[in-house]
C-alpha cells in the first residue's frame, strides 16, 4: 500500500512447540507422537511465515526508497495473496479434529479476507483501516486455531 505498512501475521511454528513426555511406568520421559495434522499445519504456516516476512521486507524497501507505489506494489502483493491461497487450500486438505474445524473455517476466510484486500489496499480502493483490521481478524483465527490444536499463540510483526 502506498503509505505506511500495515502490520502482518506470524505463525508459530507448530511442531517444535510440542514436547510431551511422561512414563507412568518408570517414570522416564518419553517424547510423545505430534499429530500429523499439527505438523501439516506448521509446515503452512512456515510457508506463510515466509511469504509474510518476503511482503513485508519488499514493501518497507519500496517505502524507504520512496518507491511504493500501486505499480510496484502490484506484484509483491500478488505474491503475498498467492501465498495466502496455498496456506488456504493447505489447512482445507488437513484432517483436523472435528473440535478444531470450525475455527479452522474461520481462518481460511480471514485469510480470503486479507487476500481480497491486497488487490485493493495499494491503490486506495481498501483503506489502510480495513486492511489493518482484516488482518487482525486473519491473526486473532490463526490465534483460535492453535489454541485448538495446544500449540500456544503468536504474535504478529510489525511493519512501519
Amino acid at each position: 500500500m502506498t503509505g505506511p505498512r500495515a502490520r502482518v501475521v506470524v505463525l508459530l511454528a507448530a511442531g517444535g512447540a510440542l514436547v510431551g513426555c511422561g512414563d507412568t511406568v518408570t517414570g522416564a520421559a518419553t517424547p510423545t507422537t505430534t499429530p500429523a495434522y499439527i505438523q501439516q499445519y506448521a509446515n503452512a504456516g512456515a510457508a506463510l511465515d515466509t511469504a509474510t516476512t518476503t511482503w513485508d521486507t519488499l514493501g518497507q524497501s519500496l517505502v524507504a526508497a520512496g518507491t511504493n507505489t500501486v505499480a510496484n506494489e502490484a506484484p509483491i502483493n500478488a505474491s503475498y495473496a498467492q501465498a495466502l491461497q496455498t496456506f488456504g487450500d493447505a489447512l482445507l486438505a488437513i484432517q483436523f479434529p472435528a473440535t478444531a474445524m470450525n475455527d479452522v473455517h474461520t481462518l481460511v476466510n480471514a485469510a480470503a479476507t486479507v487476500r481480497t484486500d491486497l488487490a485493493g489496499v495499494a491503490s486506495g480502493a481498501v483503506p489502510t483501516m480495513q486492511f489493518v483490521s482484516d488482518e487482525s481478524n486473519l491473526q486473532a483465527a490463526i490465534n483460535l486455531v492453535q489454541r485448538d490444536l495446544g500449540v500456544g499463540s503468536s504474535t504478529p510483526i510489525a511493519g512501519a
